[in-house]
């Protein structure tokens, strides 16, 4: 269980860390929201399949 609390916690810094970076370019925010769920899910997935 704490893999999982810590793959989701890492999965929302690394989100929101993509979320101001792409804002601080100037993209636009369906570019941010669809990134920073791909990169949340992604992270979360490699981490979850890691944990079994």
């Amino acid at each position: 269980m704490p893999k999982l609390i810590l793959g989701t916690l890492g999965a929302i810094v690394i989100a929101l860390i993509w979320a101001v970076f792409a804002s601080l370019m100037g993209a636009p925010s369906i570019v941010i929201t669809v990134g920073a769920v791909a990169i949340g899910a992604g992270v979360y997935t490699y981490v979850d399949r890691r944990s079994t």
